[in-house]
This record gives C-alpha cells, structure tokens and sequence, in this order.
C-alpha cells in the first residue's frame, strides 16, 4: 500500500477532480460518512452518547463539521468546538459550517468566547472527542488556542479519533509541531500518510484506519509515490511460492557465518530463522568454540568447522570455504562475530570476494565502520541492517539525529553505498538505492533484546535463498519477524519474550499468511 505526502495526497485529490469530475465537497462527504461508522463503532449502545468535534477553519475543520452533522442525524447528543476565525472558512469548509448553522448544531467558538474555564468539563463529559483541527494542512508550531485546546483533549479526553493525521504531527514527517493530540484512532483519507507512519507521529496516532473516500483506484494505482507499507492481502502475494513436486534444491542453500566463543547463540538463532522461513539447507560456517552449541541447538544444520583465531573469525576462516560459497543462493554475516583486527580482516576479505546476495548485520557492520567504501565494492545484491548505533558508526551521525529522521538518513546511504538498508526502529526503514522506501509497521519492544536481531538477518536470508530479491525479502522479513514478535507478546508480555519465542512463532505467522488450501490427498471417506 502506498503511503503519501500532503503534495501527494493533494495530486490525487485534484487528479480525481480533473480527470474524473469527482468534486472535493464530495470527497469530504464521504470522509465523514467513514469517520462516522468508526465513531458509531466505538459508542456501541451506549445510552444518550455525547461527542464533541473540534474544528478548525481549513478543509479538515471541514470535515468535521460533515461529521457533526452526521452525527446528529444518528441521534448523537453532538457539539462543535470551532477553534480560530469563523471568518477563514472557505469553500467546503464554509458550506458545512454554514449547514451545520441551519441544522442547530450547537457550535462554540475559542477564542471568541468567555467560556473557556468550561472546555475541561464539556470535554471530560464527553463520550468521544474528535479531532479535526488541521489534518495535512500544518506546516508551524502549535501556538495560542490551538496549543491550548490539544492540551485540555490530551488531559481529559476519554477517547479521541482524528481525522486524517492527529493535529500537531507533520504529516510529511511525523515530528512533533510543539504539541499534537494523542489520538486513540486516527481514521487517514484516500492512503496513508508519511507523518502517522513514522515516529514519533506514530506513537500519536493509536490504531490507524484507512477510509476509502472513493477515489477510484486508477487514480491510487497511478499516484507518485515511492514509499510504501504492506497490507495482509500483499503479504500473501510476496510470501515465496512451495511446489508439490521439490526438494530442499528448489529452495536454496543458505551459508552464515555467526557465533564467536562469547557469543555462541548468534549462530543457532540466525541459522534456525533461516530454516523456519523455508530455506532448503543452512550451511552454518562455524569456529571450534560454537561448534557444540549449534549441534544441540539445531539438528537440521550442515556445519562447517573453520579455523579460529582468539575466539573468533580470521582471514583463514575464508580461505578455507571459499571455493565452496559459489555454490550458495545467500550468505549472511555478521551476527555474534565480535570484534576484533582478525574479525574485520575476515570481513573485508568476505566482502571483496563476495558473489552472491548478502545480508550483512551486527559485528560485521561494525567492521565496515572502518572502512564504509567498502560497500562499493560488493557486486551482487547487498542488504545491511544496523541499529541506530551501528548506523551512527557507519555514517559519523549521532544516534539522536539518526532517530530523529531515520526515513532520509536510510534513503541516503543507500543512494550514497547503492544498497539495502534496514534501518532498525520502533517502525524500520527499508530503503533501496532507486528511492523505493518502505516502512515496517509491526512489532513491539519485546524485540528490544540481544539475539532478536539474529533471527531476523536469518529470516531474511531465508527468504532470499528462496529467490526473492534483497528489498523484498527485506520487507517481508521485517514484518514477519515484528508480526512474531507482536504474538509472543500477546502471551509472553512485551517483558518476557526471548529470541527463541519469536523464532517459535515463525511458522504459526506464516501460516496466518499462507493462501494455499488445496488439499494433496483427497480426506477419507468413512464406510
């Protein structure tokens, strides 16, 4: 699914006004027709339900002022707090509120009024708030009545729906306009916005819905934009293809190279998510000390015992192999290395050599940092994924900027390294060097612990092994891992999910995901 800028979302507006004759007061009408339904929903059969739609003067204040009006032909007990100038209503906006007027919704006006010691109480009696001050259009920090009213609905709204993007969030950003209403829904219009996507508007916009507000999908279909989200029905379509009639060839054979005598887990973890996503064989390419560690972890894997040197990985490691990797769909590196000269030496030499898709993760990021160009060099197809600590090592920035805009740091040192990033965060960042981003919305902090990160390096092997291509077995990596993630939590807590309770709920997440219901052999019949 495409995800939008405001300059975007206003292109497929004027597209749908232009070239179809779908005029702007139409698309308002329906956008709160859909924000009812989600409105309706929450109420339920609550007896003598209140709502209060707090408006502005531009084309979101517009919106809700349709809704308002809806509202109360449901027999909704609503009211209008219109905040700003009356007087700057133009257009759809005007005619609603002109409407509204007509129909006697009650309407308050701030600043205009002297009752604003009574906002508190008429928005704590509230059954439901929704927001409608400024949707895409708020390019400027909050100030004054505006800043004033998000502060009195953040401390005594019970419920809250925006409409569109919650007022105060960029929508082209997500950053926080000096303060931003703290949505528990936000019902976007036509496709998704960048802003609510992206932390930290995310974390402002609570569970997102997306209402068709009948921009026809010709028009969506052709939009500009390279950024992108997945919903379940293009997750099915990426999920790699499982002939009948194969064997463990037709899926790919997976070399890593993980695990250092302090760090022995890394190998079995990334190896195992490699194996539960599909992949045919998993080539662990091991030191002596992990070696123990992998044969009673996973039985299923294929060892190659390599020379070690302190603990780890050294440029004998790879002479001994080389000759073999040219028989691998992918190879991986990285988790559990360590770090040390003989660690970096061996990278180097792995990435100079290198002749197939790579992921490249953890430690082995870490060597890089001392020579990022290296990345250059690589030939075939190459996906990193760092943390924002590994990325700060990678590009000189300081952790702090790098999270305060992971979306364009990710897109430019792909476009500068001509690779796949995957940037992790609360929502990563997957970002290739043609521009195409797409930003994973799933997960949850019980990922926020040592060896998550190895499952996923060997998730996304996994998937390429199987033929996909670097970015797309990135997206879908991505999400699978934050999707298995979400399901420990739900029965393990958000505290207490280990590496190896994702890497369980692999299989039971893909096959949420799996359209194939044919049956091989026909069930029995009873006689």
């Amino acid at each position: 699914m495409k995800v939008v800028t405001r300059a975007q979302m206003l292109a497929i507006e004027s597209a749908a006004k232009e070239e179809l004759g779908i005029p702007t007061l139409l698309m308002m009408e329906n956008a709160a027709i859909k924000t009812l339904g989600y409105c309706l929903e929450y109420l339920g059969d609550r007896p003598a339900s209140k709502v209060i739609v707090i408006c502005g003067p531009g084309s979101n204040g517009g919106d809700g002022l349709a809704l308002a009006r809806h509202l109360r032909l449901s027999g909704i007990d609503t009211g209008i707090i219109f905040v700003g100038d009356m007087g700057a209503c133009r257009g759809d906006a005007l005619l609603n509120l002109e409407i509204s007027r007509k129909m006697d919704v009650p309407i308050e006006c701030i600043p205009l009024s002297d009752t604003l010691l009574d906002v508190p109480y008429t928005i704590e009696t509230c059954d439901l708030v929704v927001d409608a001050l400024f949707g895409t259009g708020l390019g400027r920090k909050v100030e004054g009545s505006f800043e004033y009213i998000i502060d009195m609905i953040n401390s005594y709204a019970k419920h809250v729906i925006s409409i569109d993007v919650p007022s105060g969030v960029n929508s082209d950003t997500g950053q926080i306009m000096g303060c931003a209403v703290k949505a528990s829904q936000t019902v976007t219009l036509g496709l998704p916005k960048i802003g609510i996507i992206l932390h930290p508007g995310a974390a402002y916009a609570g569970k997102i819905e997306v209402a068709d507000i009948s921009i026809p999908q010709s028009i969506l279909t052709h939009a500009v934009s390279e950024t992108s989200i997945l919903s379940e029905k293009e997750i099915k379509a990426l999920l790699p293809g499982r002939k009948p009639r194969s064997n463990k060839g037709a899926f790919g054979k997976v070399y890593g190279f993980a695990g250092s005598a302090s760090m022995p887990g890394a190998a079995v973890l990334s190896a195992t998510a490699a194996y539960k996503v599909g992949a045919g064989c998993v080539c662990a390419c091991l030191i002596p000390q992990t070696s123990g560690i992998m044969h009673s972890g996973l039985k299923e894997a294929v060892t190659r015992i390599l020379p070690e040197k302190g603990g780890g990985f050294c440029r004998k490691s790879l002479e001994s192999i080389q000759d073999e990797l040219r028989g691998a769909s992918v190879i991986y590196v990285g988790p559990g290395l360590g770090r040390s000269s003989h660690v970096s030496e061996f990278v180097f030499e792995l990435l100079s050599s290198v002749s197939v898709p790579i992921v490249i993760d953890a430690d082995a990021l870490n060597a890089i940092s001392e020579d990022v160009n290296i990345l250059k060099k690589i030939s075939p197809p190459c996906i990193i994924t760092p943390h924002p600590g590994e990325m700060s090592r990678l590009t000189g920035l300081s952790v702090q900027d790098i999270l305060d805009d992971t979306f364009n740091v990710a897109k430019e040192f792909s476009r500068e390294f001509e690779v796949i990033t995957l940037l992790k965060d609360a929502h990563t960042i997957i970002a290739s060097p043609t521009g195409h981003t797409y930003i994973n919305t799933t997960g949850s902090t019980s990922l926020s612990k040592a060896g998550t990160g190895d499952v996923l390096t060997g998730i996304i092997a996994g998937f390429i092994s199987q033929g996909m291509d670097v970015f797309s077995a990135g997206m879908l990596g991505s999400y699978i891992h934050g999707r298995a993630g979400e399901m420990a939590s739900a029965s393990l807590s958000d505290y207490g999910v280990l590496a190896s309770d994702v890497l369980d709920l692999i299989p039971k997440c893909l096959n949420s995901y799996n359209s194939i219901t044919h049956r091989l052999i026909p069930k029995a019949k009873a006689f």
